[in-house]
């Protein structure tokens, strides 16, 4: 093991990390190499620099002026530079700052600097390779994003056990089913990924249910089981229904327990509409964790992103930053948000005039940009019917659920869209 590793790993005793990490998150660190020393003369070296490998003229960076041009109030400084490892400050800076603000549960806790990953499925994927060793269980809810397989399973080799994401009446969350995972676990140590508004089925806790998931996890840990918690926040922000837990549970669960750990990885993707900007974060939270341990995670964590992708888009991040500083970015979200809430309320009214259609039963959803259905027969042969007979298109999930974008529908076509659902429905299983 890399001697800096050895002192990343000595900075962390004391705290529920070295317990959660992975062989290779124990064997991560930042190297003192080209980039820190560009940093360092970044800093000091104020007559010549020769250290990174980027070419300039003058003291802007060498570019082309036919790829230049489309890029509209930025300077080259903003575009054509490497970023970071960890990303731009600024940009770190400001999201912690909305993080705050859009949960305010966070107030006055301490938590790491948002890290800049390349998306949130690079979040998530750097995320197991530090936690998650070959062999591990992590526990997920049988409503879950297919990429999880590939991340969890294939790269890491580790192991999906899903509970039961409903309760089995299909009212709501299914709080016991994640007591009981925890409980069967074996060796003192569980890893748990939470997504909400969940993918697949556009379900977020409610207040009441956030607060029990809380519980569960404090008991746990109480007991002495060391927990890592993934909040996976691809679609945070679209809360419909007053009864919703608002914000992330990373906001409650920051400053838990001492034997949890909890990581938030969250991205513009979604948020802030770039879906192409590829630019994520992950935060951590854990009681009594210590600046100094914080930084020590963070060193490690910028060696993974370091070995993966050495550093995300600098123009995407510049664009982002100027985004969020915008004086007309909360009303231009809140018009984002309407737009979406109005698709929600649609499809409500939309599928209670087919309440008692039995073909396709809705699961419970308040949230972010699906909702999904129950299928009375085989959902892919349902979805193949769809796409050969009307043109449309919809997700078949583990043969017994269609999920269903709104997002993705303009609100005066979601009736003709419910309105061919139900009928291939019918046509296929009546």
């Amino acid at each position: 093991m890399h001697q800096i590793a050895k002192e990343l790993n000595e900075k962390l005793t004391g705290s529920v990390i070295p317990e959660l990490l992975s062989d290779l998150g124990k064997r991560f660190y930042f190297p003192k190499g080209i980039i820190s020393q560009s940093a360092e003369a970044k800093e000091k070296a104020k007559r010549l620099t020769a250290t990174v490998g980027m070419a300039t003229e003058g003291n802007e960076p060498l570019y082309l002026k036919s790829i230049y041009r489309d890029f509209s109030g930025m300077t080259p400084s903003e575009v054509f530079p490497y970023a970071p490892t960890g990303g731009e400050k600024a940009l770190r800076e400001v999201w912690k700052k909305e993080m705050v603000r859009k949960n305010p549960d966070m107030e006055g806790k301490q938590t790491s600097l948002p890290l800049v990953c390349a998306g949130l499925t690079h979040g998530i994927s750097i995320t197991a390779d530090l936690f998650l060793d070959k062999g591990d269980t992590i526990l997920v809810p049988d409503m879950f994003w297919g990429n999880y397989r590939l991340i969890f399973e294939e790269r890491r080799e580790s192991t999906l056990k899903s509970f039961p994401f409903y309760t089995p009446e299909k009212d709501g969350m299914n709080i016991k089913a994640i007591d009981d995972a925890l409980e069967a676990l074996q060796g003192g140590k569980a890893a748990l990924i939470l997504n909400f508004p969940n993918n697949p089925s556009g379900y977020s806790p409610t207040k009441d249910e956030a607060e029990q998931i809380v519980h569960v996890l404090k008991r746990h840990a109480e007991a002495g089981t060391k927990i890592l918690v993934i909040t996976d926040d691809a679609y945070f922000g679209l809360f419909f229904e007053e009864d919703t837990y608002p914000q992330s549970l990373f906001a409650l669960l920051a400053d838990a327990h001492e034997h949890i750990l909890a990581v938030k990885v969250d991205g513009a993707t979604k948020e802030e509409l770039v879906w192409g900007f590829r630019i994520g974060f992950i935060t951590y939270g854990g009681k009594d964790v210590t600046p100094e341990q914080y930084e020590a995670m963070e060193k490690k964590t910028m060696g993974a992103i370091r070995s993966s992708i050495s550093n995300a888009s600098k123009p995407a991040q510049s664009l982002l930053l100027k985004g969020l500083t915008s004086s007309t970015y909360l009303e231009e979200k809140q018009y984002a948000f309407d737009l979406l809430e109005k698709r929600y309320v649609k499809v409500k009214e939309i599928l209670a005039a087919h309440s008692e259609d039995k073909n396709l039963v809705p699961l419970p959803f308040n949230s972010g940009y699906f909702m999904t259905f129950a299928t009375r027969g085989d959902a892919e042969q349902l979805r193949i019917y769809l796409l050969d007979a009307y043109q449309v298109g919809t997700i078949a999930i583990q043969h017994d659920y269609l999920r269903i974008a709104f997002s993705s529908v303009d609100v005066d076509r979601l009736e003709e869209l419910y309105e061919i659902l139900y009928r291939a429905a019918g046509e296929l299983w009546n």
